[in-house]
């Protein structure tokens, strides 16, 4: 009977190990953490991508803005010339004109564009400041959190420990070979390798017990076992 009691606790302990690695497996305070270090991915992601599109456009600002530098200071050559006392024919003097007009067109254009990329580099900058504050605030969330899961997890892993103890304790009690059987059938059955029978039915069947296999069974002495003829479980007597 003793023996019977003992694998019944390997049994108990077994289902409690599987319980507990499955919580394990599936702590909500990893997928917390799990989540927020997506998060953190995906803010950086962002960043990156936008931190190229401001480069981008902080490059064609300046590029502009040196072209820009470049048109004036050849309007101011030109205007030394025109208005210098450089100049005596009205026919150059009016060719310097028109290109001076060209260039103060050209110059007003770039001058557009710089604007415009400004336009574009203030929102793109507010952006990254905003997920720099998103970041340091996932990051807090994130110490919490593995803060959290270090907790949970230590205390599984003692209630585990303690379990795989008991475990343990009870197979050594129980008889190798009645032990290495239960053991086969556990693919098989899961937590009701074994099962009691009730003085008419293997509580492990999933219908009624023959009549002649539960007499089979009621014959065999209180305190040991055989393996039920319907179902292949181990039936405690």
């Amino acid at each position: 009977m003793k023996e019977m009691e003992s694998l019944f606790t390997v049994q108990e302990e077994d289902t409690v190990l599987r319980q507990l690695q499955h919580r394990k497996e599936n702590l909500p305070e990893a997928e917390l953490v799990a989540n927020i270090e997506n998060q953190l991915v995906k803010l950086a992601e962002r960043k990156n991508l936008l931190s190229a599109q401001h480069l981008e456009t902080v490059q064609r600002q300046k590029r502009l803005e040196q072209e820009v530098e470049a048109v004036e200071s050849r309007i101011s050559e030109l205007d030394g010339k025109l208005y210098g006392g450089m100049i005596t024919s009205p026919k150059e003097a009016t060719s310097l004109e028109v290109e001076i007009q060209h260039l103060r067109e050209r110059q007003n254009e770039l001058e557009e564009k710089v604007l415009e990329l400004m336009e574009e580099v203030e929102p793109q900058e507010r952006e990254i400041v905003e997920i720099d504050d998103e970041n340091h605030k996932a990051q807090n969330e994130l110490e919490v959190a593995h803060e959290a899961l270090q907790v949970v997890t230590a205390e599984l892993e003692e209630t585990l420990k303690d379990a795989q103890q008991r475990r343990k304790e009870a197979a050594t009690e129980t008889e190798d070979e009645l032990l290495k059987h239960y053991e086969n059938l556990r693919g098989a059955f899961g937590s009701s390798v074994v099962v009691q029978f009730d003085g008419n039915n293997c509580k492990g069947c999933p219908s009624t017990m023959p009549a002649v296999e539960a007499d089979r069974l009621k014959q065999i002495p209180e305190g040991s076992y055989s393996n039920c003829q319907e179902c292949g479980r181990i039936v405690a007597r």
